[in-house]
């Protein structure tokens, strides 16, 4: 564990608590600070308010999926390394990085080290 890690915020955005849990879980063994949301509007305002070095992200989520939240950050000029986690394996342009759910914790945590 870093010392330089405790001082990056990692938001975690999933509609799943348990998956929520267990990728904050997992980033957090490495001591890095991290948040959760829901759902993307409640990232966006926890986005707004806060400042975050990462966003790891789901696709499918009620009220804002995960692709919106991204429109509504570009909108709002907010730019920050993406990892998006989800069971649909299709990446799109302009996405930082995309991983295939069930994510391999180290392959996470790799990715997470190379963005930051």
């Amino acid at each position: 564990m870093s010392v330089q890690n405790k001082t990056k915020k990692i938001l975690v955005v999933d509609d799943s608590e348990m998956v929520r849990n267990f990728h904050s879980y997992i980033i957090k063994m490495f001591g890095y600070q991290v948040e959760t949301a829901e759902n993307g509007a409640v990232a966006l305002e926890k986005l707004l308010g806060e400042e975050y070095q990462l966003i790891v992200t789901d696709i499918n989520m009620p009220i804002m999926d995960g692709y919106e939240m991204i429109k509504n950050m570009h909108d709002q000029r907010i730019a920050i390394p993406i990892i998006i986690i989800s069971t649909e394996d299709e990446h799109k342009p302009g996405e930082d990085i995309y991983l295939v759910k069930p994510t391999n914790p180290e392959k996470l945590v790799s990715t997470i080290k190379m963005l930051l």
